[in-house]
């Protein structure tokens, strides 16, 4: 088996001062893990897993493939709010190693936001 990530997303802010105005209504994250896949006209990343919706403060596990991305996008109930950023999880994986196994960053959000992640990368014995 391949080396994983356990992943969490804590906290969500939206950025001071920018064009959204309105109170953000109970946001949530949506996860899309992609695979990288060789076509013709080059590599593009398909979902072939179905979409996770963690709630804030939870973790879920994601095995390192080369190529595969994780695509996080935060909403809101009103569908107002669409922020989204592209993680590769194999320089998450890097980063966390670099840090003694464990990582908590800020990940910008486009076009405005950013999120609280926190990730550990395992080793997964066979």
């Amino acid at each position: 088996m391949s080396p994983f990530l356990r992943i969490g997303f804590s906290k969500f802010e939206m950025d001071p001062g920018l064009a959204y105005h309105e109170e953000v209504l109970n946001p949530y994250c949506a996860v899309y893990m992609k695979e990288a896949i060789d076509t013709e006209k080059g590599q593009v990343h398909k979902q072939k897993k179905p979409t996770m919706y963690p709630p804030w403060s939870t973790t879920f596990d994601a095995h390192i493939h080369p190529g595969r991305i994780m695509h996080v996008m935060v909403k809101d109930r009103t569908a107002e709010l669409k922020s989204e950023a592209t993680v590769a999880l194999d320089s998450l994986a890097t980063r966390c190693k670099k840090e003694n196994g464990k990582l908590e960053t800020w990940l910008d959000l486009k076009p405005q936001g950013r999120l609280l992640m926190e990730a550990k990368y395992y080793l997964e014995k066979t």
